[in-house]
């Protein structure tokens, strides 16, 4: 089988708007999760960051993937310490990463709640998870069929599947809002003109410049959410963090402060008390 083909695909597809405004938010977000830290090791599930730290480097990083050819390409153009593995089984023993982050990957996993767990038992106390996936329900279409989707989400379903399965949310925000709008346009047309709508040839110069337009957009909005979070878009972002271990201070009962004392010296009731020791009158 040629695999030439394959990889030109996945190679148009990095360029994208959308990976390349993915790729910036995710690296943010490891960047935050990292910052001071020495010897961190962050997971980069679906080689959507595309993290890249020199060799000298203490931060350490695991490029891992379900899909053997897409580990495949990535490994093709450089990078390194890649391991396939399935969301819903992750081969990494527990309390492994000071940060995960996932583009992309929670709407093809069939048991999302699982593979959250799963992200949940490998991170860190403490640690940040961050996540995109695609929006609304009603939005989907024969692109979220191609690509193998299993659902689509929306900000309040996400915040709650992360809380039911033990994450602390900082925050969830939509994204993409500037093709919000055309995304509702493109699918009432396929809906309503599925039969007669002919798509229209693209040249690779207008494909090139709308690229690069929505890069600058996307720019934007990356920068707006840094203050408050958009209301609607085609992507939903969220950061959330594995709640860290605290000592709780237990106030004993004083009926019960008995049982916890030290055992009576042989010959001793608790009803004596302690006499201090006296020396004999000569």
């Amino acid at each position: 089988m040629d695999a030439q083909p394959e990889f030109e695909a996945l190679r148009r597809e990095s360029s994208s708007w959308w990976h390349t405004a993915r790729r910036k938010l995710l690296r943010e977000a490891v960047a935050q999760a990292i910052h001071g830290k020495r010897d961190a090791r962050v997971l980069d599930f679906g080689c959507a960051a595309q993290l890249d730290f020199s060799k000298g480097d203490p931060i350490r990083v695991l490029n891992a993937y379900s899909s053997l050819p897409a580990l495949a390409f990535r490994q093709t153009e450089g990078s390194e310490n890649l391991v396939c593995t399935s969301p819903e089984d992750l081969g990494f023993v527990s309390n492994s990463f000071d940060a995960i982050v996932a583009g992309d990957i929670l709407q093809s996993v069939p048991d999302d709640r699982m593979a959250l767990r799963e992200l949940r038992r490998v991170l860190k106390d403490g640690g940040l998870l961050c996540l995109t996936v695609p929006a609304y329900p009603f939005l989907w279409g024969e692109d979220d069929e191609a690509r193998g989707h299993q659902r689509r989400y929306t900000a309040t379903e996400l915040r709650r599947k992360l809380n039911n399965c033990g994450f602390e949310i900082s925050r969830v925000s939509y994204l993409v809002a500037t093709g919000f709008l055309p995304s509702i346009v493109e699918r009432t047309c396929k809906d309503l003109l599925r039969k007669s709508a002919a798509p229209r040839p693209t040249s690779e110069g207008d494909s090139r410049l709308a690229n690069a337009a929505m890069v600058m957009l996307l720019d934007c909005e990356r920068h707006l959410i840094r203050y408050i979070n958009l209301p609607f878009g085609t992507r939903v972002v969220c950061w959330a963090h594995k709640p860290a271990l605290v000592a709780e201070r237990v106030t004993v009962p004083a009926w019960d402060r008995q049982w916890s004392r030290p055992p009576l010296p042989q010959g001793m009731s608790m009803s004596q008390p302690d006499l201090p020791e006296t020396s004999s009158a000569s």
